[in-house]
């Protein structure tokens, strides 16, 4: 199963390298809004669980688990579904601001709201141009 991430913030990721020596170790950065597809081609190393990404559709590198993980609770991915819950729990926090007349809570929430939307945006497009070129096939 392919599972679609976007990035919240622009952070670096290490990528390993499986020669002896570690002597191909690289970084690549991750920008805010670049999406990363996870695919199901995954292997063990002495490391652990590698999995198969794409950033973009651009060149395709392996990941760690636990990297992966790591940068998911640490709040730099985030998933479709988990952007669909903070959207509406931003939304909730602008209407209670709004009851409460709140000025503080609803320019925070009305901001983290229009960041959420853009990030939903961005991997709307993406998704749609992804799965669209597939059918067009």
């Amino acid at each position: 199963m392919i599972q679609h991430f976007i990035a919240k913030e622009t952070f670096t990721h290490q990528i390993e390298c499986f020669c002896p020596g570690n002597i191909h170790s690289t970084s690549l950065t991750i920008n805010k809004m670049d999406i990363l597809e996870v695919r199901e081609q995954s292997f063990t190393f002495n490391n652990g669980w590698y999995v198969q990404a794409i950033i973009n559709n651009h060149g395709c590198f392996y990941i760690a688990l636990e990297d992966l993980d790591q940068y998911f609770y640490q709040g730099k991915l985030m998933s479709v579904f988990d952007l669909e819950l903070d959207l509406n729990y931003l939304q909730l926090q602008i209407d209670k601001a709004l009851v409460k007349r709140d000025e503080e809570l609803f320019l925070k929430s009305t901001k983290q709201l229009k960041e959420a939307t853009a990030l939903k945006m961005q991997i709307e497009n993406f998704l749609n141009n992804e799965f669209g070129s597939y059918y067009l096939q």
